[in-house]
């Protein structure tokens, strides 16, 4: 009833965003069939020519050769073993998609999404098959290897079996949050860090950069929280924020009005080639950023 994961089959990934194309060059890479398919026309062609700069060589040639552009959702989904969602984080967008992915893929498919703040029961509920559904949040598969899985209460001990197994073979490390909760574990951390570099700077007390580099130069990191939030898009920043507002109603929760009025204007960090940096040639990656005064 549970089929084990099976390298020799499909595996379609809903969403040819940011994210989405980030985990379909993962499962590329890692020699896996992957479909892309957007609803936006053209979208995933052009994201599958980004990810194709992100190799170089025989791994190049691997992701080439394994990614293509679905033309349709129906040939996104035929005879996949896993359909994996990765749309705007907005609950009623995806429990829509959810619930038509779950009408249409192969019955024996798993059900998947890569949502950051949003948790599986709702989800799950929407797929119509919720014993197959799970939550496998992404870090950024170019240069971090954490994944983190959270399940809902109808998920099956295969499905959580078969999330793993996925995330493993595509050179990832998962980690369970045991109990559904707003943003899994770890991204909770980086919740607590993100809204704060986000306070100082709403408030005045630290421009971007100093904040960076201060993390950077503590940590040894190549990028700081406000490179980080670029490169995840401003626009799901806002969202995700958005989402922990509403579920707590504290006004320290809401998010700061100069993060509206940029995602407003356009500025979505890497998505758009602007927010609190020039992309694509960011300063936190021009030499002498940590030395500047």
């Amino acid at each position: 009833m549970y089929p084990s994961f099976d390298p020799s089959r499909p595996v379609a990934i809903i969403g040819a965003g940011v994210m989405g194309t980030k985990v379909a060059w993962a499962c590329a890479r890692a020699g896996l069939a992957t479909r892309l398919f957007d609803s936006e026309p053209g979208k995933a062609a052009e994201s599958i020519e980004r990810a194709l700069g992100w190799s170089g060589g025989a791994e190049r040639e691997r992701v080439a050769s394994h990614l293509t552009a679905a033309p349709s959702l129906d040939a996104a989904l035929s005879r996949v073993q896993l359909v994996f969602e990765n749309v705007p984080e907005k609950l009623a967008l995806k429990q829509a998609v959810h619930g038509e992915l779950g009408r249409r893929a192969p019955a024996d498919a798993y059900q998947g999404s890569n949502a950051s703040s949003i948790t599986c029961t709702p989800l799950a509920a929407a797929s119509g098959r919720p014993e197959r559904f799970f939550n496998l949040n992404f870090t950024d598969p170019r240069r971090e290897r954490l994944t983190e899985l959270m399940a809902s209460a109808s998920t099956a001990a295969e499905t959580k079996t078969f999330a793993m197994a996925w995330a493993r073979h595509i050179g990832m490390i998962p980690i369970e949050t045991h109990r559904e909760q707003l943003g899994y574990s770890f991204n909770r951390l980086w919740r607590v860090i993100k809204q704060e570099a986000l306070r100082q700077i709403a408030e005045g007390y630290a421009t971007p950069e100093s904040i960076d580099r201060a993390w950077m130069l503590c940590f040894g990191t190549k990028m700081g929280p406000c490179g980080l939030m670029d490169d995840i898009g401003l626009h799901t920043i806002l969202s995700v924020e958005r989402i922990y507002y509403e579920a707590s109603g504290d006004p320290r929760d809401r998010p700061p009005e100069f993060l509206e009025a940029m995602v407003k204007a356009g500025k979505l960090g890497v998505a758009s080639g602007q927010g609190f940096y020039t992309h694509p040639d960011p300063a936190y990656r021009k030499p002498g950023f940590l030395e500047q005064g």
